[in-house]
């Protein structure tokens, strides 16, 4: 099973910051939620302006799959897939091979930001019961998950726990657009690349995450 998995996220917003940029990055989420090309693209110039042995832009290597995070429900047929849509982008402007839904909800979950207390909030566990991979493909070496929006790390752990039991040889990333910054009042900027290690401990069904 799966005990650390690395994850880059481009942007920070705060949720309940007041001052300018914490209202600004707000929007931006938003945004970015509601895939919005323009919004998207500029955060994928923000990866183009890295240096190219930046571990960012180095994970995108090596004939890298996109797979994008499932929704909280079951997909509807035309219904709007903000991760998918992020994921379409990223590809285009030469990040990542191609995209490839390889997993799925297979029941509905409640939305982590319907609860204000991490508690209260799904489990790794209780989100890895709600999804299911589909048929498998060939020759996939590298999956990096695509998320819009990391907040506790449990839906994207719980997606690379279950599809590394469909691909146990593949390296398994995680990639997402923004990450919440719930506790902090004033941000100080939007735009903050970071690639951190998230672990897991099966025991307590616990995700760590670094600062």
């Amino acid at each position: 099973m799966l005990s650390s998995i690395d994850f880059a996220t481009m942007l920070e917003f705060s949720t309940n910051g007041e001052n300018e940029l914490a209202i600004m990055s707000r929007k931006i989420c938003g945004s970015i939620k509601a895939g919005n090309s323009s919004i998207i693209n500029r955060m994928i110039s923000h990866i183009e302006k890295l240096e190219e042995d930046h571990p960012i832009r180095l994970m995108f290597n090596d004939n890298s799959i996109l797979v994008p995070v499932p929704r909280s429900t079951p997909l509807i047929e035309g219904a709007l897939f903000p991760t998918k849509i992020l994921a379409e982008h990223l590809v285009r402007k030469g990040f990542g091979v191609r995209v490839e839904e390889l997993i799925e909800r297979k029941k509905k979950v409640p939305k982590s930001s319907s609860f204000s207390r991490a508690s209260d909030r799904p489990s790794c566990n209780t989100h890895y019961k709600s999804l299911k991979t589909k048929n498998p493909i060939a020759f996939v070496n590298k999956i990096i998950l695509i998320d819009d929006v990391f907040t506790l790390g449990r839906t994207s752990f719980a997606c690379a726990r279950k599809l590394e039991e469909t691909y146990p040889d593949a390296e398994i990333f995680v990639f997402t657009a923004m990450r919440t910054r719930g506790f902090v009042k004033e941000l100080k900027t939007i735009v903050k690349p970071s690639y951190k290690t998230m672990k897991y401990n099966a025991t307590y069904d616990k995700v760590s995450l670094p600062d």
